[in-house]
């Protein structure tokens, strides 16, 4: 899978940020953030990649980065917060069967392209848009103008085709992004990872903490996330699990403000893991969430704080799903 950044009418590699020649061969494109890179993504991503093998052409997804909510809606107090950071929607997206995942920068400028504009100028003339397989509400370029209708006209007129794709369900449940942010939002992980096809993750490095965990025998590694913009789901202690190098461990999670032990209201991670007690600082570790087991209360001493610690360490030791590390 070749990753391709479009930038002010330039393509560079993503990896080098080498300008790069990209020919408009004749390809199937779909167009999405593809936040989470969900179960309905997917099936759309197999649909685009099924179809461009049938008919001999590239295939393409073409998405953005920085996400576009987070470009126009800034003045808004409550700001967009993402599934998966660009990083791990790579690594996601890697092993689906893409060939190009193309990556346009997104900011004013471009917000401004009209949608038929957009289709003439980027998906036909640069890209070489064969064979567009998108969503039926799906809305595009300048005020989200494009509809399914708008590229059914200029189908016509550009010589492409459309494939439109219906309502993505799992299990009778419709699936989107928004869906899975709010379900991430009221603690829901087993439905998240449900229409995910995967577990959510938190990826961070070791940063350290008060070490209070340690003085009443459960240390725990401080998680600094590599993204300021990754969704961090309800406060509460959590089941998961981690690998660290090439080893898989269980651990039971906090998320929260650790009131029993603190007065700042700042929100932190800090996981303890389960079977292991080495130094990790500085190290990078990234976390699968599996079980929500409680929310974070306030305890009246630490001794009551290490009583409930140690029965959420049974739930977490004895927790029968297998392991998640990936």
């Amino acid at each position: 899978m070749q990753i391709i950044l479009f930038r002010h009418g330039d393509f560079y590699d993503w990896e080098t940020n080498t300008q790069v020649n990209f020919d408009a061969v004749r390809s199937a494109v779909t167009i999405g953030s593809y936040d989470g890179v969900h179960l309905g993504h997917r099936a759309i991503l197999a649909r685009l990649v099924k179809s461009a093998k049938k008919q001999g052409l590239r295939s393409v997804l073409i998405t953005f980065e920085p996400h576009p909510r987070l470009v126009l809606r800034r003045e808004k107090k409550r700001q967009l917060k993402l599934i998966t950071t660009f990083e791990e929607k790579k690594s996601l997206l890697a092993p689906l069967g893409l060939d190009v995942v193309l990556v346009l920068e997104f900011d004013k400028a471009f917000s401004e392209i009209p949608a038929q504009t957009f289709v003439k100028d980027i998906l036909v003339k640069r890209v070489g848009l064969a064979d567009i397989v998108i969503g039926y509400d799906h809305n595009f370029g300048k005020d989200r103008q494009g509809t399914i209708e708008t590229l059914n006209s200029l189908s016509q007129l550009y010589g492409f085709t459309v494939e439109e794709t219906a309502e993505q369900l799992v299990h009778g449940k419709h699936v989107s992004s928004t869906i899975i942010r709010g379900l991430l939002e009221a603690g829901e992980i087993d439905e998240v990872n449900h229409l995910l096809g995967r577990p959510f993750r938190l990826t961070g490095k070791v940063v350290e903490g008060f070490k209070v965990g340690r003085t009443i025998g459960f240390p725990t590694v401080n998680l600094e996330l590599t993204n300021p913009y990754k969704l961090i789901p309800k406060s509460g202690v959590y089941v998961g699990d981690v690998s660290i190098n090439g080893v898989c461990y269980r651990s039971m999670m906090n998320i929260g403000f650790k009131p029993t032990v603190t007065n700042e209201h700042k929100l932190s991670i800090e996981a303890h893991i389960l079977n292991f007690d080495k130094d990790l600082y500085g190290q990078t570790l990234s976390f699968a969430l599996i079980y929500r087991i409680r929310d974070e209360i306030k305890f009246v001493n630490l001794q009551a704080l290490k009583t409930q610690l140690e029965s959420d360490k049974r739930v977490a030791a004895s927790f029968k799903r297998e392991f998640t590390c990936f």
